[in-house]
């Protein structure tokens, strides 16, 4: 049996007339909002949890192996205390950043137990560290605020006169 849950895209017009039935990795709530790819290129966009099913393979009202699976819920950014991801922040009219990309922490301390590469944001090479493909990556210092700040300032489009066009690009690539 699989859990799926029937989704309806309330921010898109283009979406809004039907409901569109994912997998649900875990519990999901009837009302609930959470973050889904749509598309080809699967940009995450938020939806409205309608109805909660378990089906066998053969009830299945989409085929399970065809279906996407929901990714997060909205607004569940804390990965663990003191931990937070940079994925699931709205960065256009309707689409949100890819979770588990970059985190975010204070102290390196604070992600113990994640295996991540980690980086501190004093070293000289954090935002290129950042920019890796492939790679989940927690970002900590002092002013990691602010470095995720500039990171999702740069994925809104908002290109700092100081940043390489490579590593913009390599970011937006990331999260988006």
């Amino acid at each position: 049996m699989d859990l799926f849950a029937a989704l309806r895209f309330t921010e898109d017009e283009n979406l809004t007339g039907r409901v569109y039935w994912y997998l649900a990795p875990f519990s999901v709530k009837e009302g609930e909002r959470v973050l889904a790819p749509v598309g080809p290129h699967d940009k995450l966009q938020c939806a409205r949890v309608e109805r909660v099913e378990n089906f066998s393979e053969a009830e299945a009202p989409y085929p399970p192996v065809l279906c996407k699976s929901v990714l997060l819920r909205y607004g569940d950014r804390e990965v663990k205390e003191g931990v937070f991801d940079l994925g699931g922040v709205r960065y256009d009219d309707r689409h949100y950043t890819r979770p588990r990309r970059i985190l975010i922490a204070k102290s390196e301390a604070a992600a113990e137990g994640l295996s991540i590469k980690k980086c501190n944001i004093c070293d000289e090479n954090w935002l290129y560290e950042a920019a890796e493909k492939g790679t989940c990556i927690l970002l900590f210092g002092e002013d990691v605020r602010e470095a995720g700040e500039l990171i999702l300032r740069i994925v809104r489009g908002e290109d700092p006169d100081d940043v390489p066009p490579s590593v913009l690009l390599a970011l937006r690539e990331k999260l988006r």
